[in-house]
């Protein structure tokens, strides 16, 4: 569920494209495109001001589906100091200041729409913490990928002097038996020297 900008109702994606999403409104079920320039808020994104800090808009649309038995409200249609009245029955620390009549009136609004198309908040927080088991258990997964390649590498990282010790001696054998292999040099003989024979006189 979704809630766009400049809408009133409440949205539910019906399918994604490459320039955003095809939602339907659940106020008269007419479809339109969101774009990515659209402001888009899902309602665990939506929160409601308190004295004592913020209250999630499911946790809110819990109570008032507590307090009306699953029914919708008519609240909805009343003066703003009836509006006001029934939201602090609601949520009785509600920020009187920053919280606005036609805040709470759209929120009663969305909780009417969700109660016509048999959507209640127990199946939204159902949902949600369905969502939130997922995630959880995809980091998790994720978590434990990362480190089992972390001990890969480590490993691996052990085996390689072994390895590179294992290359130099091979190295210093094949350098050795060269060595020893080494032909002999070629002797050569040296040419015999020339000797002048010297002859005698009247021989």
């Amino acid at each position: 569920m979704i809630s766009v900008s400049g809408k009133g109702s409440l949205f539910k994606i019906v399918s994604r494209t490459n320039f955003g999403l095809i939602a339907e409104s659940l106020e008269d079920g007419k479809r339109l495109p969101v774009y990515q320039s659209n402001n888009v808020s899902t309602l665990t994104d939506i929160s409601i001001y308190t004295n004592e800090g913020d209250v999630s808009l499911k946790t809110v649309l819990l109570k008032i589906y507590e307090k009306e038995s699953g029914k919708e409200t008519s609240a909805v249609t009343g003066k703003d100091d009836a509006v006001r009245k029934y939201f602090g029955e609601i949520l009785p620390d509600f920020d009187q200041e920053r919280v606005y009549t036609s805040d709470i009136k759209k929120l009663l609004k969305w909780y009417n729409q969700l109660i016509k198309n048999n959507i209640d908040p127990e199946q939204l927080k159902d949902k949600e913490e369905a969502e939130e088991t997922e995630q959880e258990e995809t980091k998790k997964a994720t978590k434990s990928k990362a480190k089992a390649k972390d001990e890969d590498a480590s490993t691996e990282k052990e085996k390689k002097p072994a390895v590179k010790k294992e290359k130099t001696d091979a190295a210093k054998k094949k350098t050795t038996a060269a060595k020893t292999n080494k032909p002999a040099p070629k002797v050569t003989n040296a040419p015999a020297k020339k000797v002048q024979t010297v002859r005698k006189a009247g021989g």
